[in-house]
């Protein structure tokens, strides 16, 4: 990162493919251990965007080459995300030296954030998100720690002394949530992005790139260094258990989710993280999207691409989820419905506030299971509770977790205790 960013000449970014140039991944990137894969779901920082419409693009490679480990030198590893909404793209890079890896997140500004009337979902969903970029802001983990930001609770969530580790749940064949043209999940999201995207390219990739893209080579990517088990989506087990409950009722999953699915594995996996035992896992169900919502924003590009719809009268592509809130919390997006005010707290707060952060953070101060926390930062996680969720302060944050009224008066009601 310091060789692309900080050298005599860096260079100058202004889009999406800049960045993927100077990283050298991607279309642009060397042979080797190196590739593209997209996912039509996300546990991510942008969960709240990523869809079979609006999929995220992780883009990566290692060389080898240079590999020398009796000498110290670890193999140069680079990865990128980003995804069409959110005006940021995560970086991850493996320290050369310390054979650590090192996250990053990249933010940027469009002509829009200047305008009068601000960004509107055609400025930040198609494909002006990947160009234009202005004022570049890099941030490295410590200027990230104790932010809504943090790379930690998800990349090092044993605490400051442990291992930093990669991320892909769906790890093995058939990779829920992934696109891949011979699995049947792969194939139903490719072809809910096709009806609405036509071949349109997204982050350089052209459509029979991303047709032609596997999340196998991103496992082999995730796999050579460490990664995490401790809730791990079984995809062949789950996606089973999945289509036969829903066609039990009819529904024909994984091209069809009409008719949700219901998988005791994924269940057992759910239940870890509402305990706080580890992070969100991702939904049961191949789609995360409601097929009339869906209906309705595969309409609207479909004539904004044919012409007869205005880039600034664009919906927003992002409200495809479902309004069911037993749904959403199975997204991790909300906490389950019938949850006590105790379970609340551990399910929305645990990942962030628990007993494993860096003591020296201001948010270790408090403990989602409210074991030793004063009077004082009880009242202080009230006050935050009651803020609106537009404000920066807002607990939990809006980008990663919503309350109902009933869950978070069972909240603040468990903190007056």
């Amino acid at each position: 990162m310091r060789d692309v960013f900080c050298g005599p000449t860096p260079p100058d970014i202004r889009s999406l493919v800049d960045l993927e140039r100077a990283l050298l991944v991607g279309p642009a990137g060397p042979a080797g251990i190196s590739g593209t894969a997209l996912a039509g779901h996300s546990t991510s920082l942008s969960a709240r965007s990523v869809s079979a419409i609006n999929p995220r693009v992780i883009m990566y490679r290692m060389d080898i080459s240079k590999t020398r480990l009796a000498a110290g030198i670890h193999p140069e590893a680079v990865a990128l995300s980003f995804n069409r909404g959110d005006q940021i793209a995560e970086l991850v890079t493996l320290d050369r030296k310390a054979g650590e890896f090192s996250f990053y997140l990249l933010r940027f500004e469009q002509p829009c954030n200047h305008a009068p009337q601000g960004c509107r979902p055609g400025d930040l969903l198609t494909e002006a998100a990947e160009t234009d970029w202005q004022n570049l802001s890099l941030y490295d983990e410590p200027l990230l720690a104790n932010t809504v930001v943090d790379c930690a609770p998800c990349h090092q969530p044993g605490g400051p002394d442990t291992p930093k580790l990669l991320r892909m749940h769906e790890f093995d064949s058939p990779w829920t949530h992934w696109f891949f043209d011979v699995t049947e999940g792969g194939k139903a999201l490719l072809d809910d992005y096709t009806a609405a995207k036509g071949d349109e390219s997204v982050g350089g990739l052209t459509y029979e790139q991303i047709a032609a893209s596997s999340p196998g080579g991103l496992q082999l990517f995730v796999s050579a260094r460490h990664h995490d088990k401790s809730n791990m989506f079984h995809s062949e087990i789950i996606e089973r258990e999945v289509r036969d409950s829903a066609a039990l009722q009819g529904g024909n999953q994984p091209f069809d989710n009409a008719v949700a699915g219901h998988s005791p594995t994924w269940r057992m996996a759910f239940e870890r993280a509402q305990r706080g035992e580890s992070i969100p896992v991702p939904y049961h169900d191949v789609k995360v999207t409601d097929p009339a919502k869906l209906a309705r924003m595969t309409a609207a590009y479909q004539a904004y691409r044919a012409g007869t719809l205005e880039r600034s009268a664009l919906p927003d592509l992002r409200d495809v989820l479902p309004d069911d809130p037993q749904r959403l919390a199975a997204m991790g997006l909300m906490t389950e419905p019938g949850l006590t005010g105790e379970q609340v707290l551990m399910s929305a707060c645990g990942m962030c506030h628990n007993d494993r952060l860096d003591p020296k953070l201001s948010r270790a101060r408090f403990r989602a299971d409210l074991v030793g926390v004063s009077r004082a930062e009880k009242d202080a996680a009230i006050a935050r509770l009651m803020l609106p969720s537009h404000s920066p302060y807002a607990m939990p944050p809006a980008r990663l977790r919503t309350l109902s009224d009933e869950a978070r008066a069972l909240a603040i009601e468990a903190l007056r205790r």
